[in-house]
């Protein structure tokens, strides 16, 4: 699980990856050739299960003949990576964390099995909040039932075009509902969008960027008619920074988020203060420290910091 470089996402967690929509701007997909390797010489690895059509799953990190780890070992196929399912529990501290962002975990070719397996992945560590997207909204209430506690899952839909409209629809009810517009490849029916965003709870806008011969180029009155829909709706919306973004609505960028997804740095306390710290004294030498969480001892430098073991630091 990798810190994400998004501003309203703390992790980006991938148990799933690879798609087979073939969008033209997808930015994924060129990650997936710079962190394949020798696409044809891995797949007669045995560390690759074959699932079917298409279909790849690894127990373990990928390794080469040099003891490399290839994270994308068969490049933008879809893989089931098992190995990374536990990663959510091993953070203790509350965070934002985008599922499968290398992937449409949701697109018709993942197994209900797979799906299944990142969704319990996540009602293990209810305490994170979980933002899917999907180009294939439709396949959310397929598996409703296995998305545990309602309040920390949002599900949301990427929309670049008018014709894309209808997928808020399909967004299921008794979920956090969000709309991606990126990449905004267009202008949209402002009068159908204003009635269709009564059921989302926060819209996100973001250019295409790269350097694609044929890249979008954004239109700063596309932005301000989706900004004024949200308004007229009382919904939150976020322009996601890039370079593309502030040419066309300039650096003070609305960054909003919903309430649920803002969370205060938690305070770490010192070692001293904590009430799992066991303190022995030891006459002339001092006070020894230990953990009664993890049961370690607590070396003098880090008594008056925390450790970079603690559990509180998830």
């Amino acid at each position: 699980m990798n810190k994400s470089e998004v501003e309203f996402c703390d992790f980006s967690w991938n148990p799933v990856t690879g798609c087979e929509n073939n969008c033209e701007y997808c930015f994924a997909r060129k990650q997936a050739q710079r962190f394949c390797g020798d696409i044809r010489l891995n797949k007669a690895s045995e560390q690759l299960k074959h699932a079917g059509k298409g279909l790849w799953i690894l127990e373990e990190p990928f390794k080469n003949n040099q003891g490399k780890v290839i994270p994308l070992p068969v490049g933008f196929e879809p893989t089931l990576h098992r190995y990374r399912l536990p990663m959510p529990a091993q953070k203790k501290k509350p965070a934002n964390i985008s599922v499968c962002s290398m992937a449409d975990l949701f697109g018709e070719w993942v197994p209900d099995e797979w799906i299944k397996e990142v969704l319990a992945a996540c009602a293990a560590a209810p305490w994170h909040n979980y933002m899917f997207l999907t180009k294939n909204p439709e396949r959310y209430p397929r598996t409703a039932e296995a998305y545990g506690n309602l309040e920390n899952v949002w599900l949301g839909t990427s929309i670049t075009e008018p014709e894309d409209m209808d997928k808020i629809m399909q967004l299921p009810e008794g979920f956090h509902r969000f709309l991606c517009f990126e990449p905004l490849l267009g202008g949209m029916d402002t009068n159908r969008l204003h009635g269709l965003l009564g059921p989302v709870d926060w819209v996100i806008i973001g250019a295409e960027t790269g350097q694609r011969k044929a890249k979008a180029i954004l239109d700063r009155k596309w932005i301000e008619e989706i900004v004024s829909a949200c308004r007229r709706n009382n919904i939150p919306v976020h322009l996601k920074a890039s370079s593309e973004m502030t040419a066309v609505w300039g650096k003070d960028l609305i960054q909003e988020r919903p309430e649920q997804l803002k969370h205060e740095e938690a305070i770490i306390p010192h070692c001293k203060e904590c009430e799992q710290s066991r303190m022995t004294p030891q006459g002339k030498r001092g006070n020894r420290y230990d953990c009664n969480k993890t049961n370690r001892h607590i070396a003098g430098r880090y008594s008056r910091t925390s450790p970079p073991w603690c559990p509180l630091r998830g």
